[in-house]
């Protein structure tokens, strides 16, 4: 039997129209709902081309004592991030400032009116990762509501303020502020964090990073060559490592490790388009042949 999905022109919607949990598209109908029967909101973001947004379908949205669970409690809302990119940096917003992280499947509990008040990514079908299975946390959450009515409430403020100042304008502070002086220090940060040993930022799982490094460039491009030394060193680490997939050309999408080895297996064509453009960009600083040969 499918559910509401079945109806959307969205192909990754589509894909879950036949799972058991009683999805609805994002919209007045499902909000309508759970204001109705005022119960907390399960919003789940993902896209169709997300490796981990699938194993979460088939481990936990095709299991019937789960979905069971989920349609009693919740109001399950399944939104597509390339339909409403609006929705998604919103909500994930709202998960990197309570875990420190983010990304897809995005998982995050809502009240009716939308405010979220507890989130993070994927959660698996048993406890491991040190993160409880996915049917231990609806439980938990559905405890809370019932329980602690109160506290979800002043989560769910607390959360809105903070999103709602990130996202406000701010203009600087003074119309004679040096904007160069401000590049440079934001430049500094950026070196601070960086990983001097393996190369990048963070830890595992590590991304490439290009939109960064082309700000060192643009810091190099300036004169700053302790910005140039750093690109130079975070480009030679990914080509050198696991990253570049020899048989197909490209990138993939991330490393599983700190140090570049081991690639998930996954090429976007969103994350090849910059790390062309930051390889092109860094020949064209250098003129070394070793970054005109990666991009062709």
């Amino acid at each position: 039997m499918s559910n509401r999905l079945s109806f959307s022109s969205s192909p990754y919607l589509i894909q879950h129209a036949d799972n058991p949990v009683d999805w609805y598209p994002w919209g007045q109908e499902a909000l309508d709902r759970a204001r109705q029967e005022n119960k907390p909101i399960f919003l789940s973001i993902g896209y169709a081309a997300c490796h981990w947004c699938h194993v979460m379908a088939h481990e936990t949205f095709e299991d019937p004592q789960v979905a069971s669970f989920l349609n009693q409690h919740f109001i399950a809302i399944k939104v597509d991030r390339e339909e409403r990119p609006d929705l998604d940096g919103i909500y994930m917003n709202a998960v990197v400032a309570m875990t420190g992280q983010g990304g897809w499947p995005l998982s995050v509990f809502l009240t009716p009116d939308g405010r979220p008040f507890y989130g993070g990514t994927y959660f698996p079908p048993e406890p491991r990762y040190n993160l409880p299975s996915f049917q231990q946390l609806i439980q938990q959450i559905s405890m809370v509501w019932d329980g602690d009515h109160a506290q979800i409430e002043r989560t769910g403020n607390q959360l809105t303020e903070q999103i709602d100042r990130q996202m406000a304008f701010q203009a600087p502070a003074s119309s004679t502020s040096d904007p160069s002086e401000f590049l440079e220090k934001a430049c500094q940060t950026v070196l601070d964090s960086y990983d001097l040993e393996d190369g990048g930022w963070g830890s595992a799982p590590k991304f490439p990073q290009p939109m960064v490094i082309e700000f060192l460039l643009k810091r190099a491009w300036f004169g700053n060559d302790k910005a140039l030394q750093t690109a130079r060193h975070a480009l030679n680490m990914m080509s050198r490592g696991g990253m570049i997939d020899l048989a197909g050309g490209g990138f993939h999408r991330y490393s599983t490790d700190s140090h570049w080895r081991v690639p998930h297996f996954e090429k976007m064509l969103y994350d090849n388009a910059q790390l062309a453009l930051v390889y092109l960009h860094m020949a064209v600083i250098t003129r070394e042949e070793t970054w005109k040969l990666i991009v062709e």
